[in-house]
């Protein structure tokens, strides 16, 4: 009976030799089993979420090359196969390949990947700061009670805007369909989006597709002011003014509307010195000019007298003498 149930284990073992085709595991690297094999290492593939654990027989050339060590994630490529060791099948699997995977930062790098050809299709073009007079603006902000940027960004911008041209839209900043959502709104001259300091994660917000879309899309002239001078997204390559803070960007467009008055300013008054120019040159007096008949009237009569003062000059002179 032992050598009949021996020789069916036997038939077992063999079966999974005859399976063709490659399988694809992944999982976390365990320790290092010892053994008497000079060229094989039998290292367990650890699955931390289901607790279960897969032999792997991997030749010591192989795991070399490979870079991998005890406690990396990793992906295995090789054959199932069963081993008979004292009377019990034992399930193996032969590495034929083993590479480093990381899910998390495969997921990570599919999506910086979605975002760089997101950036690569969207269309940008330059918003000019509007020269037109008053303007209106557009703000967002955090909707948080404890944040003041908002409070800082309209201190830098002074009082020369009214608060009738000013739309404020306090929204959730950290979640990045209400920011475009917000931003799909504006019908202003000018948006603004702001928000405070924080963690660099907190900023990732800013490099969401929607995000990037709704800021290629929007009309307005478009002024960033996030965080501080280290928070850099990709959402300051979709707008026409970056600034370092909230309060850097209403400097900015303080400092914009002032020349926007100045030109006025200046285009007023040469308009008023040209107009003054011209009411000179109206009221300048008039000297009349001579009638061209009067001209040749006189010309003829001159003309008659030197014709007959030719004429008798020379008589007289004879009857002189």
């Amino acid at each position: 009976m032992q050598d009949l149930f021996a020789a069916r284990l036997d038939e077992i073992c063999s079966a999974f030799e005859d399976w063709g085709f490659p399988l694809v595991v992944a999982g976390q690297l365990g320790d290092v089993a010892p053994n008497s094999y000079r060229k094989y290492y039998q290292l367990p593939l650890l699955d931390p979420q289901h607790g279960a654990t897969l032999p792997l027989d991997i030749t010591k050339s192989v795991l070399a090359e490979a870079g991998v060590r005890s406690g990396d994630q990793v992906q295995v490529t090789g054959m199932l196969r069963a081993r008979q060791i004292r009377g019990q099948v034992t399930l193996r699997f032969e590495a034929l390949a083993i590479v480093g995977h990381d899910p998390v930062q495969r997921k990570a790098g599919r999506t910086e990947q979605s975002v760089l050809d997101l950036m690569r299709s969207l269309s940008w073009e330059f918003h000019p700061y509007p020269t037109r007079r008053e303007p209106h603006m557009m703000l967002i902000h955090s909707a948080a009670s404890s944040a003041l940027v908002a409070e800082d960004f309209l201190q830098a911008l002074g009082g020369a805007w009214r608060p009738d041209r000013i739309r404020i839209l306090p929204t959730a900043m950290m979640d990045p369909y209400r920011i475009a959502d917000a931003i799909g709104t504006c019908r202003e001259d000018i948006l603004v989006l702001i928000r405070g300091g924080g963690d660099a994660s907190e900023f990732l917000v800013f490099e969401h597709p929607r995000v990037l879309e709704a800021l290629s899309a929007c009309p307005a002239h478009r002024v960033l002011g996030l965080g501080h001078t280290a928070n850099r997204t990709l959402a300051e390559h979709m707008v026409d003014q970056s600034a370092t803070t909230p309060a850097d960007a209403g400097h900015y467009i303080r400092r914009m509307s002032g020349r926007v008055w100045q030109k006025e300013e200046e285009e007023r008054a040469q308009q008023e010195e040209i107009a003054a120019l011209r009411e000179s040159v109206v009221t300048l007096p008039v000297t009349p000019r001579a009638s061209p008949l009067a001209g040749l009237g006189k010309g003829l009569l001159l003309l008659l007298v030197g014709g007959a003062l030719g004429w008798l000059l020379p008589r007289i002179f004879l009857t002189l003498h």
